[in-house]
């Protein structure tokens, strides 16, 4: 070590550089205060030993000086000193000095000094660079959360947010959103939404954002179905995130008219629908697993059609509002939340808001916030379709006939999806798919379960009877040795409509058409078929029940 040796006292200064080069440090000597400033910013010693009583500037002045101009770097000083007052050794601390040793100096106590303070200045530029570094990489990240930042929000920026038909309340966590939401006009005059929830907050999350807006915004843009959509969310994330990651994820669909409502939900909390005074309706259920984790051959397309009145509403939130924490860690829970959708409230998106903050006390959020409101009303901005939407001047006629054997009903996959997707081919289906899968499904069921199998609805009245019905249905369909089931498909143009135009055949015993019972609202069964005639214009049976004939409009 270089050591600056401060004494008025030659003798002092010869005795103190004899112990010291002796044990292998460089000296360089001072005869006052003056001097050692002088000399320490010429030398740059890597110690100092101060004598306290000198001529000209004694030793607590130039410590105050040698403090001031290392601005914060540490150089060790050791008072010298005669003096044993504890006012005079508390002075000598007080003013920047480290440590202090008494006159006569003991060589042994002087180098054990020196080793520890040593081994403290060694550990201060540790620190002093870890910080430097610190400070170099905290400028770097910021920058780089800069750049990624104006990414995201160029990305994000065709999304339509604020709407005659949506409204919307956003706080993230963090810099970064964990949330996502995107919100665009469909080609044949409607209105899409996305709403996502990945796992965790900040940047990490928010890298699943890029993907996954331009997978919603492209399948949008081509007016794919709510289902078709989700499908293809799915299959980008599965690709592109890790395995630890995944979003949970509500896709929604409001037709032009602004009377019907398709909802894809994967690990949501329930999705609300009010009449149009913010009174609650129904809560819907989460059906499906979160985007991200399933194989693209095991992913569960279905989708719940709804038919609203207008002026109905649909909220999308994510979990950071029925989880929000106060000061003693309480939840603010689905009931408060609830609370808001009695019809009392005029606006239950702002008093909803308004009441979490203040449950929270306004603290920092445990998570992202995420709140969508969907008003069921025609779509005022609309837009003309493009070329992906049928062209009915250019389309053509055609008709797709399967039979299906004993043997391919009891598969364990439903021949629907693979219908629906070979129907959704042709030119201008694929946006109606998702209710083409509702009505094909149905018509399936019904057919498979009542007319092959013979099962009776009526099971299904109590919750016991319901798991009989299934029990039942797994066990007849697993003895099934005969019977068919035939599906013909076909689609013509006439004027400015299409018509896809659907036929069931099952070699069942039929039933009374005449008799055939429909659902109340207290009813566990049934409604399928009552959606079904609302989604259909034309609905039939013949053939002692063993025939169903459906037909759907295409509007251009």
């Amino acid at each position: 070590m270089k050591i600056l040796v401060v004494d008025d006292t030659e003798a002092n200064r010869k005795l103190l550089a004899w112990m010291l080069e002796d044990d292998g440090h460089e000296v360089v000597e001072a005869t006052n205060g003056e001097e050692a400033v002088e000399l320490f910013k010429s030398a740059t010693p890597d110690l100092v030993l101060m004598d306290v009583m000198m001529p000209i500037m004694d030793g607590f002045e130039a410590t105050q000086a040698i403090k001031e101009h290392l601005r914060g770097t540490h150089v060790p000083i050791i008072f010298l000193t005669a003096l044993s007052d504890d006012a005079s050794l508390t002075k000598c601390l007080s003013i920047g000095g480290d440590d202090f040793l008494s006159k006569p100096i003991n060589e042994q106590v002087l180098q054990a000094k020196i080793k520890a303070h040593s081994r403290i200045k060694d550990l201060n530029e540790q620190l002093n660079r870890q910080n430097k570094e610190l400070t170099r990489l905290h400028q770097f990240t910021l920058r780089e959360h800069e750049i990624a930042k104006n990414v995201f929000e160029n990305a994000l920026a065709a999304s339509i947010l604020d709407s005659k038909n949506t409204r919307h309340y956003i706080s993230p966590a963090a810099t970064f959103n964990g949330d996502l939401l995107l919100v665009t006009i469909s080609p044949s005059g409607g209105l899409y939404a996305l709403m996502a929830d990945f796992t965790g907050h900040g940047l990490p999350a928010a890298i699943g954002a890029l993907p996954v807006s331009q997978a919603f915004l492209d399948a949008a843009q081509q007016g794919a179905s709510v289902s078709s959509i989700a499908r293809e969310v799915n299959r980008t994330l599965e690709k592109f995130l890790p395995d630890d990651m995944f979003a949970a994820a509500a896709i929604a669909e409001l037709n032009a008219e602004g009377n019907r409502l398709t909802l894809w939900m994967g690990g949501m909390p329930d999705a609300l629908h009010t009449d149009a005074s913010g009174a609650l309706k129904q809560k819907i259920p989460s059906t499906h697993m979160p985007l991200g984790i399933l194989e693209d051959d095991e992913f569960e397309r279905e989708a719940n059609i709804i038919e609203v009145a207008d002026g109905d509403r649909l909220y999308l939130y994510t979990d950071g509002i029925p989880e929000s924490l106060n000061s003693e860690g309480e939840m603010y829970g689905e009931n408060r939340m609830l609370d808001h959708f009695d019809g009392a409230s005029s606006d239950p998106l702002t008093s909803l808001i308004e009441s979490v903050n203040r449950f929270t006390g306004h603290k920092d959020q445990n998570d992202d916030i995420t709140l969508l409101e969907l008003i069921c009303k025609p779509v005022e901005a609309a837009v003309s379709g493009d070329a992906s939407v049928l062209n009915l001047e250019l389309a053509l006629p055609w008709t797709l006939h399967m039979t299906l054997t004993a043997e391919e009903m009891k598969k364990p996959t439903s021949p629907v999806a693979q219908l629906v997707d070979m129907i959704s081919s042709a030119p201008g289906i694929e946006s109606h798919k998702d209710y083409l899968h509702t009505i094909l499904a149905e018509l399936y069921s019904n057919a498979l379960e009542h007319g092959i199998l013979g099962l009776r609805s009526d099971l299904k009245k109590t919750e016991d009877g319901y798991l009989e019905y299934y029990q039942q249905r797994e066990e007849k369909l697993q003895q099934l040795s005969c019977g068919t089931l035939d599906i013909t498909v076909s689609f013509r143009v006439e004027g400015r409509k299409g018509y896809l135009s659907l036929q069931l055949d099952d070699s069942g015993c039929g039933f009374d058409v005449a008799h055939r019972n429909h659902s109340t609202d207290e009813d566990s069964f049934g409604r399928g078929i009552d959606l079904i005639e609302t989604l259909c214009d034309r609905v039939s049976y013949s053939e002692g029940g063993t025939r169903v004939e459906a037909e759907y409009t295409i509007h251009t």
